[in-house]
């Protein structure tokens, strides 16, 4: 009897054991895991969604899907998602088990050339563990795809191989949760991290935040900004690394919400800032932000502006090195005069060789006291360096030089370096510094002609949806710093740029923003497609419109603004050699009987002391300078000798205050240089050449000095003074004939100033204003007829093409000598190429035939538009109106003027 009850005792013991542990087995089945807390630390993104077919469906409505589904990543995804569905039992596919699940995707840096994703999945019902049970087993049978399963620290894990494409991923399961990734280093680190025990949750300083259950938020977005530079750097070369990690130390991390709308991605919430020591935040110390003042100085060609705003900007330059010099205590005051806001922008480029210009804008309290200061610090470098200081006047701004090193980041702190030396001038509370003169001058001319952030329709939409206020910000247009993406991608990341290149450009507005909130940033990243046209993805014609004249119409549309209200005209001239004015309304404007055929383009000048709008052009053997009634302006025109036959006019505005010089050449090659008095300029009465020129003189002004390019047809390169005398180191001899001019980058001297021609046998030549070759490059020449010419794009004079021609091919070459496309035509003879370019992607090619008297428009792509042509046999004008997003085309045939305007689509 006692063995029997020791019998049943010990199997009651086993049976309540077995019964305990099953218990805790279920229990720990059954425990709610905070997914979250499996997330490695270096994870840079996490993605929670609670609705993926709501989140597919909207991004398919708004065609963001679309765009993103060309990524190679995207593609990869849907591929291995298609696969597995193929196998995943009856009709409870893969859609249906993921949907409505609070699902997190994590985001790492994997090695140093690749990212990885893992996906954290709940497994809610006994329903969808029999589902996944099927699956696996599907997988086990399946042709495509092979299991292998392993122990990891007491953790089953399981491999599987697609034996179509050779990927693989790996999973495991805990706690009713699936853990899965494509790289199985990353799945071992989590099972690392939960036999740790009790693994501290990535968002704990996030705990009570989710934006989940507010109405259109699709995901919450976790942002560690300590590894996102990490990130950034798989596609970025390390030139650009170290600003990079520097302003991502504003903040440590951020819990975001998810918003898409129609063309627009909208990312908002808190950061946390980062409390670590000599960070982007400890300097900014940030109290009140402050708005974007400095947008009515922002050209629109900016591609990139970083922009602080802070009551005190001198705290951004703390703490400073050690500073002897002998204006390092002006240095130090006139930091203290500048408050509220600071700027970096980094300005369009033409090509991905071209290093982008920069100017910073910096708001200033007291522009008398910053002025003082300039002045002195002027003087004090010039005496320390044993110089006289530098100024030029430019229209009614002086532009200094201050030949200081990082002079910006002595000012504002490391993020403004790179400046070797700095011009800077005072245009009403801010101050614009360069590292070269011709930036400046040209952002000059683009506020003086309101082409600015502040005047742009474009820019004020794209503004109006971002924060109005802001201690930190970031604007990035995708199309105006493409060829800066190109610059500045790692080689092996260049080729997926340019595989996306529609999807980056497509959404080209995009702004990051840190507002401080109570020792908080609110942070907003918007990521914006451009108001698109009920037409957009079409090319489309339309408001055609004919004007009639008496005799035929002999010369090309020429680009002209109304005198009074700087309206968009257009002057022609007809065979009765009358010059008439055409109104932007289509109406007939003033005319002039000239008497004789044009011999040059039809030129603007601000003239008088009204500074009204005056219209010159030269004729064979003489100069006209008209008003806006037609009536010619004292002293003019202009008579040269009979015997002369004028080619071009030139007008250079040396000191941009008025006093222009006109200066015009003949057949054989002489130059003649007048004032608007017509008094002949000593020197000029002729320059005598060797040869005729190829193209019009050109006038450049280089760190003070002038500089006037003359290229002759039989290849020699001449550079002038203001006197006519050769500069040292010319002329130099290209060994080619020349057809066109040349385009010129200018530096902060002669030696840094540099100049691109295009021989006629396709040499591209760069040189220096010392008369040096920097380089040579031979383009293609397919046969003995290839010829090859420099194009200017617009009339802004900053890119070109090169065009080549061959036996009714027409190839067309950017600044990086890469083709853009080649057109073959009907006829041999040789073509009338043109390149409108408005900025960013908002460019026209225009070829015309002038046998069969045909016209072809081009996109940037090279692709047709409107699979049309046009009657023509002269060059074409064409505008761009950037409200309305649509173009202008102005064309001559016979006695007609047309006028049509387009859409460009996508």
């Amino acid at each position: 009897m006692p063995k029997r009850i020791v019998f049943f005792f010990i199997g009651f013991v086993i049976l309540a054991s077995l019964a305990f542990y099953g218990f805790n087995r279920w229990k720990d089945s059954r425990e709610k895991v905070d997914l979250w807390a499996l997330v490695p630390e270096d994870a840079a993104l996490v993605l929670e969604t609670n609705n993926h077919q709501a989140l597919m469906e909207h991004l398919r409505e708004t065609e963001l899907w679309q765009s993103f589904s060309l990524l190679s990543f995207a593609q990869r995804f849907e591929e291995d998602m298609a696969y597995l569905d193929s196998i995943s039992p009856g009709n409870e596919r893969l859609t249906r088990f993921l949907d409505e699940k609070e699902i997190l995707t994590s985001l790492h840096v994997a090695g140093k050339t690749e990212v990885a994703f893992v996906f954290y999945v709940p497994v809610a019902s006994v329903g969808e563990h029999r589902f996944l049970r099927t699956l696996t087993e599907n997988i086990n049978k399946s042709d495509v795809f092979e299991e292998e399963s392993r122990e990891y620290q007491g953790v089953l894990l399981t491999d599987i191989t697609n034996k179509r494409n050779g990927r693989s991923f790996t999973y495991f399961t805990y706690h009713n949760n699936i853990i899965l990734s494509h790289s199985p280093v990353l799945v071992e680190e989590i099972v690392r991290r939960i036999g740790r025990g009790k693994p501290t949750s990535i968002i704990a300083g996030f705990k009570s935040t989710n934006y989940l259950n507010q109405p259109e938020v699709y995901a919450n977005v976790f942002v560690n900004y300590r590894v996102l530079p990490d990130l950034l750097g798989l596609f970025l070369k390390e030139d650009v690394m170290p600003q990079v990690r520097y302003l991502a130390t504003v903040c440590q991390n951020a819990m975001l919400e998810l918003k898409l709308e129609r063309d627009k991605i909208f990312i908002n919430g808190f950061s946390t800032p980062e409390p670590l020591k000599n960070t982007l935040h400890s300097k900014l110390v940030p109290k009140k932000p402050q708005p974007l003042g400095v947008k009515a100085y922002l050209p629109n060609r900016t591609a990139i502006l970083l922009h602080f705003g802070a009551q005190q900007l001198a705290q951004l330059r703390q703490p400073q090195p050690e500073n002897k010099s002998a204006y390092a205590t002006t240095v130090d005051s006139l930091a203290q005069t500048f408050s509220q806001e600071v700027a970096l922008a980094y300005l369009e480029s033409n090509s991905v060789s071209q290093r982008p210009d920069k100017i910073t804008l910096a708001h200033t309290s007291s522009p008398a006291q910053t002025q003082r200061l300039l002045s002195i610090l002027s003087q004090q470098i010039a005496t320390a360096k044993q110089q006289k200081p530098f100024s030029e006047k430019y229209g009614s701004y002086t532009i200094q030089l201050l030949n200081v090193p990082e002079l910006p980041q002595q000012l504002f702190g490391k993020v403004f370096k790179g400046f070797e030396q700095s011009y800077v001038v005072q245009v009403d509370d801010y101050l614009l510094i360069s590292e070269e003169m011709a930036p400046l001058r040209h952002l000059l001319d683009d506020i003086s002609d309101e082409n600015v952030w502040s005047k742009s329709a474009a820019q004020k939409t794209f503004l109006e949806e971002t924060l109005q206020e802001a201690n930190f910000s970031l604007y990035f247009n995708t199309v105006n710093a493409w060829y800066m993406l190109n610059r500045y991608t790692t080689d092996e990341e260049r080729e997926n740029l340019l595989q996306n290149a529609s999807l980056i450009k497509r959404y080209s507005q995009v702004s990051l923003q840190f507002s401080v909130v109570e020792n908080r940033y609110y942070t907003s990243l918007v990521i914006r497609r451009p108001d698109q046209s009920k037409t957009a993805g079409q090319n489309i014609f339309e408001g055609e419109s004919n004007l009639t004249f008496d005799h035929r119409l002999d010369t090309r549309p020429f680009a002209v603004q109304n005198a009074v209200d700087r309206s968009r005209e257009v002057v022609v001239q007809d065979s009765a050699n009358i010059l008439i004015n055409i109104t932007a309304a289509g109406k007939r404007g003033w005319v002039d009987t000239v008497g004789t055929a044009l011999r040059s383009d039809v030129k603007q000048v601000e003239y008088g002391p009204d500074k009204k709008l005056a219209y010159l052009f030269a004729t064979a053997n003489r100069i006209h300078a008209i008003n806006n009634q037609g009536q010619s302006l004292e002293n003019f025109p202009f008579n040269v000798p009979d015997s002369l036959s004028l080619q071009h006019l030139a007008v250079f505005d040396y000191e941009k205050d008025g006093d222009y010089r006109l200066l015009v050449d003949d057949n054989m090659g002489n130059l003649y240089m007048y004032n608007m008095q017509g008094a002949a300029v000593q020197g000029w009465q002729p320059r005598r050449m060797d040869y005729r020129l190829a193209a019009e003189p050109q006038h450049l002004r280089v760190g003070g000095r002038d500089v006037i390019l003359v290229l002759l047809e039989n290849g020699y390169v001449y550079a002038l003074n203001r006197n006519g005398d050769t500069y040292p180191g010319f002329p130099i001899n290209l060994k080619s004939p020349l057809t066109s001019g040349a385009m010129a980058k200018v530096g902060a001297d002669l030696k840094r100033t540099q100049v691109t021609a295009v021989t006629r046998y396709g040499n591209v030549i760069t040189f220096n204003l010392q008369g040096k070759v920097l380089n040579q490059e031979q383009l293609m020449r397919p046969s003995k007829r290839a010829l090859f010419e420099l194009v200017p794009e617009g009339s802004n004079g900053r890119s070109f093409i090169i065009v080549r021609q061959e036996q009714g091919k027409v190839a067309v070459f950017d600044q990086d000598l890469k083709e853009v496309f080649e057109k073959r035509y009907v006829t041999s003879a040789s073509k009338i190429v043109q390149s409108f370019h408005f900025g960013g992607d908002a460019k026209v090619y225009t070829i015309t035939e002038t046998g069969p008297q045909k016209t072809y428009l081009y996109d940037a792509s090279g692709n047709l538009i409107g699979n049309r042509t046009f009657e023509n046999r002269h060059p074409v004008t064409i505008y761009y109106n950037e409200t309305a997003n649509n173009y202008t085309l102005y064309r001559v045939f016979k006695n007609q003027l047309k006028k049509i305007n387009f859409r460009i689509g996508e």
